[in-house]
């Protein structure tokens, strides 16, 4: 099936206190979806459900990422969740601060 992409949109997610991945990543695809309104369903004859959203994330240790809890942040859609090494850790004091990127890209069917 042939497809658009119709968005994308990229986001930082950091947790503070913790240094937790997962926690880090979440925020990210949820600044992500904050930046992301599609206003084009109100004017298609096509069910949300439709869409393909395809999220990446990168995150210092990618194994620590649930993707059953990302995908559970995504409203609409067949969900693809792809995790890679990348993010960042931070030394500050005693404390790591993790940051996630994410990048969240939906795909609409032409035919």
């Amino acid at each position: 099936m042939r497809e658009q992409r119709i968005i994308i949109e990229m986001a930082q997610g950091i947790d503070l206190h913790g240094g937790d991945d997962l926690k880090a990543a979440c925020r990210a695809v949820e600044q992500a979806l904050q930046g992301a309104s599609l206003p084009i369903f109100g004017t298609l004859d096509m069910p949300r459900e439709l869409m393909r959203v395809v999220v990446r994330i990168g995150v210092p240790r990618p194994d620590a990422v649930d993707l059953n809890t990302i995908s559970a942040l995504l409203p609409y859609g067949v969900v693809q969740v792809i995790v890679e090494k990348g993010g960042l850790d931070v030394l500050i004091l005693d404390e790591v601060v993790v940051m996630a990127a994410a990048a969240l890209e939906v795909f609409l069917p032409l035919d």
